[in-house]
C-alpha cells in the first residue's frame, strides 16, 4: 500500500459512524451514514452543521421510517447557492438496520419504468423516499445536480439518475444494480462508478442478467485510481491484494478479517478519490 494515501481495516470504517466533484460526492456518501441512536434515524444537526462548513447552507433530508425499530432508507439533498449545486445523497447499507439487509439479498428482476429491468429490493427502497425526494427536486431544476451513494446508496442513486436525469453520478462500492437494457436508459449521463479493489459488494449479484453501469475506476491495492482496466490485470492485483492483507492486517485486534470486506468501508473511498482529483 502506498504510504501517501491512507487506509483503514477498522471494524469501526466497515459500517461507519457518524474538491472536485468526485471526492465531494465521495465525502457526501460517507456523511450520509451520519445517524443518531437508538432510532438510526439521520443526525440532522451534525449533518447541517458539516456542510456549512463547505457552504452547503441549505439540507433536505428525506427518509422512510417504518413501525420496527431501525427500520428504514435514507438520503440527503444539500444546496449550495454561490453556484446553484444540488447534491443528493443516498445512506448504503446499516448493518444494525434489518430492512438494509433486506433489500439488499431481494434481487429478483422487476420491470423498471425507464426500461429494462432491476434488483426488486434496490427498487422497493428508493420507492420508499419518493414521496419526500419528488417535491423537493422539483425546487432545484435551475441548479447542477450530482446524485451519489455507497454501498446501498450507490444502487438507489444509480435508480435515481435513471428516473430525474442528473448532470453526473458517482457511485461508490456500487452493486449491479439492472440488466442491460436498464444500463441503456443511463447511456447519455455521466456516471463514475468507483470500486475499491477487492470490494466485495462491487461484483454481486452475479452477472447472470445483471449489468454493472460504465466502467470501473478502480482503486488498485496501491491506493491509485486506474480507470477501466484489464480484466486479467485486476484479478492478479486483487489477488495480490488478498494475500498481503492476510500478512499484515487480518490478523490484528479490531481489524475486518477479509480485505473483500475492508475494502467496501466508504473511508477508503474517500482517500483514494480526493488523492486522485479526476
Amino acid at each position: 500500500m502506498s504510504p501517501d494515501i491512507p487506509y483503514s481495516a477498522a471494524q469501526d470504517d466497515l459500517f461507519p459512524k457518524p474538491q472536485s466533484d468526485a471526492a465531494l460526492c465521495a465525502e457526501m456518501a460517507r456523511l450520509a451514514y451520519c445517524r443518531m441512536e437508538p432510532d438510526f434515524g439521520f443526525d440532522r444537526e451534525r449533518i447541517q452543521e458539516i456542510l456549512k462548513r463547505v457552504d452547503f447552507t441549505n439540507c433536505h433530508f428525506f427518509e422512510s421510517l417504518g413501525t420496527t425499530r431501525g427500520e428504514g432508507v435514507h438520503g440527503f439533498l444539500a444546496l449550495r447557492e454561490n453556484d446553484k449545486l444540488a447534491v443528493a445523497a443516498f445512506r448504503g447499507t446499516d448493518a444494525k438496520d434489518i430492512s438494509d439487509v433486506a433489500y439488499d439479498v431481494d434481487f429478483r428482476l422487476v420491470q423498471w419504468p425507464k426500461g429494462g429491468e432491476v434488483h426488486e429490493g434496490f427498487a422497493h427502497a428508493l420507492g420508499k423516499l419518493q414521496p419526500t425526494l419528488e417535491p423537493v427536486l422539483k425546487d432545484v431544476e435551475a441548479y447542477r445536480k450530482l446524485v451519489t451513494g455507497h454501498s446501498l446508496g450507490a444502487a438507489m442513486a444509480t435508480l435515481q439518475a435513471s428516473l430525474y436525469t442528473p448532470d453526473s453520478f458517482y457511485t461508490f462500492g456500487c452493486p449491479r444494480v439492472g440488466d442491460a437494457e436498464f444500463v441503456a436508459t443511463l447511456r447519455d449521463t455521466k456516471s463514475y462508478r468507483y470500486v475499491d479493489c477487492c470490494d466485495l459488494v462491487a461484483r454481486i449479484p452475479p452477472e447472470i442478467g445483471y449489468r454493472h453501469v460504465g466502467e470501473p475506476y478502480y482503486i488498485d491495492r496501491s491506493r491509485q485510481v486506474r480507470f477501466a482496466p484489464q480484466t486479467p490485470w485486476v484479478w492478479w492485483d486483487r489477488f495480490r491484494a488478498e494475500v498481503d492483507y492476510l500478512t499484515t492486517a487480518a490478523l490484528k485486534l479490531g481489524n475486518v478479517g477479509v480485505r473483500s470486506l475492508a475494502d467496501h468501508a466508504p473511508i477508503n473511498y474517500v482517500w483514494p478519490v480526493k488523492a486522485s482529483q479526476p
